[in-house]
């Protein structure tokens, strides 16, 4: 086992500033720190089109149906890391966003259930994962862009 040590930090200056300003009438400062016991760790860039795209496959750590090896809640699972490699820089329209979400269906239309979220050129997201479903990716319009992933496991049975 390894230890990996995730740290969120948020700032913003206060809305009356007159450089940056932020959205709120106070500045911001929040951290968050935590220690992960990892027991495997997974990696990927994959290219992005219009078609969606498997990017972790859960019966790659359990089967399901099998209480032997399914996931345990709060012991098994892990967290999973996604970047938008576009630059920021790239202009601003949906061509380039990138959908992530669950299920073997379409993640771009509008209202789509199992979609969790969207990034944008150049942002990022860090959530965990129970294990329990397929995670996907799906490009918006005629998206060409790459999508950057980190799996960090905390269990024992994969």
């Amino acid at each position: 086992m390894g230890i990996i040590k995730p740290t969120l930090s948020l700032t913003a200056n206060a809305s009356s500033a007159t450089t940056e300003a932020g959205p709120l009438s106070f500045a911001l400062t929040l951290s968050a720190t935590d220690s992960l016991d990892i027991t495997e760790v997974g990696s990927k860039i994959v290219d992005i089109t219009s078609t969606h795209l498997l990017v972790w496959d859960a019966s790659d750590y359990f089967t399901a149906g099998s209480p032997a090896t399914s996931p345990a809640f709060g012991v098994d699972g892990g967290f999973m890391y996604f970047k938008n490699l576009l630059s920021e820089n790239t202009p601003a329209d949906t061509a380039h966003d990138i959908c992530i979400g669950t299920g073997n269906a379409d993640l771009d239309g509008v209202g789509e259930a199992n979609r969790f979220f969207t990034l944008q050129p150049g942002e990022f997201a860090w959530m965990p994962w129970d294990l329990c479903q397929d995670i996907y990716a799906d490009g918006l319009e005629t998206n060409a862009s790459a999508l950057e992933c980190w799996l960090f496991l905390r269990t024992g049975t994969a």
